[in-house]
């Protein structure tokens, strides 16, 4: 699978459009468009099979400490798993659940058991979402937390930057052409809006058959028989 540089992006884009020379639609502009394309493709990803961007993770546990940053790249907080894992011990750390939260996080506290849990609280906007760790550290242990979480795709700064969806990179070239169709007016610009639509149907059907376990039946909707019950 190839992965594009955003030199490469901006040098075929400009080219196909006749570009090449032009001022029209400056480098800035065209970068923002290429982060809003991958942002559009990303919002695909994310609905379809957001395991794409699966990664992990270490976080190290202090002694006496409840809160732990999450990593900087998460998408929308999302957790997929997370493991305690140091020396010769490896449990799942679960989350508390909603149900009975705070008095479970009181008795935590206080009882101190062996194992851990934990909660995401927001406690200013400086910190952000932070992981509560319940009870907190009981010792200074190193990498003992493994976080499984759904990264953001990555955003392109420079020309060196690497779109990291090689899927979806014929969907945000074709999203950045419209977009400069649309600022010069351009009359193929209802054609290249078609065109980004086959591409997105393109890139929705590439990652519905990467989802692992082939699981492609669809539940029906039995919603009327019972209403009419």
């Amino acid at each position: 699978m190839r992965y594009w540089t955003y030199s490469e992006i901006k040098t075929k884009v400009r080219n196909d459009l006749g570009l090449s020379q032009e001022t029209f639609v400056s480098d800035a502009e065209m970068l923002g468009y290429c982060n809003d394309g991958i942002n559009d493709a990303e919002k695909e990803i994310h609905t379809i099979y957001e395991d794409y961007f699966l990664v992990n993770s270490q976080i190290s546990i202090v002694d006496g400490t409840s809160l732990y940053s999450l990593p900087s790249d998460i998408f929308a907080n999302k957790i997929r798993g997370v493991v305690y894992s140091y020396q010769n011990t490896k449990y799942p750390i679960y989350k508390i659940e909603e149900q009975d939260m705070f008095a479970n996080i009181a008795i935590d506290d206080y009882n101190a058991p062996g194992t851990y849990r934990y909660i995401l609280v927001n406690t200013s906007a400086a910190a952000g979402v932070q992981m509560r760790l319940v009870p907190e550290g009981q010792a200074n242990e190193t990498d003992a937390i493994q976080l499984w979480y759904i990264r953001n795709a990555n955003r392109l700064t420079g020309d060196s930057d690497i779109c990291d969806i090689p899927e979806g990179i014929e969907f945000i070239m074709q999203y950045m052409k419209k977009r400069c169709y649309e600022k010069e007016g351009h009359p193929n610009l209802a054609q290249a809006v078609i065109d980004l639509e086959f591409y997105r149907k393109q890139l929705i059907v590439t990652l519905s058959n990467m989802v692992p376990d082939n699981y492609d039946e669809i539940n029906k909707d039995m919603t009327f028989y019972w209403e009419t019950v």
